[in-house]
């Protein structure tokens, strides 16, 4: 049996790189601090969840949305859980009680993804042409993503993913994998 707890999570400016600035100018000082009272208020409520699963932390692995296979997942966390990202704290956390920390997501099609926000952030176009190729490559990085998971899951293993809700991984999984989903399914 593989296992996979899925955490369907809501990013804050600070996971977002150099999106995050453009993301926090077009709301005002009072939204983003609203903003971040809530992404605050909603990692402990994932951190409060995890404990409470009493699981064996040795061994366990973690998938991170937005989280290249690269080499350099450990300094990634550590970079952004420095600047303060809740999210890459937690991931810190885990790994020091023992979890494995897992590149998630391909380079590329995260580069691909990161240049289209880029330029919609700063055109502020919205068209359907647009729309349709954000869709397009997330649900590429759905299928990478569901696609790493079975290729490093293996049997009799527990895993924790931690993946934006735009997302929709569920109908890509292997189903030998068991899908549990403490926070209930995203809408």
């Amino acid at each position: 049996m593989r296992a996979l707890i899925y955490f369907p999570i809501i990013h804050s400016a600070k996971d977002l790189g150099s999106l995050g600035d453009a993301v926090n100018n077009s709301r005002s000082k009072e939204q983003v601090q609203q903003y971040s009272r809530a992404i605050e208020n909603f990692w402990n409520i994932i951190a409060t969840t995890i404990e409470s699963l009493e699981l064996n932390y040795s061994g366990l692995k973690l998938y991170q949305d937005g989280l290249p296979v690269c080499g350099k997942e450990k300094e990634i966390v550590r970079d952004v859980a420095a600047l303060g990202s809740e999210n890459y704290r937690m991931l810190q956390m885990l790994q020091d009680k023992g979890a494995v920390l897992m590149g998630t997501e391909s380079s590329e099609l995260l580069l691909q993804e990161h240049a289209l926000m880029t330029q919609l952030l700063q055109s502020g176009e919205r068209s359907e042409s647009a729309l349709a190729t954000a869709q397009t490559l997330l649900n590429q990085r759905d299928a990478y993503i569901a696609q790493r998971i079975n290729e490093t899951l293996q049997d009799n293993e527990i895993a924790i993913l931690f993946l934006g809700l735009m997302h929709n991984i569920e109908a890509k999984l292997p189903e030998d994998i068991t899908l549990i989903q403490p926070l209930g399914k995203p809408k």
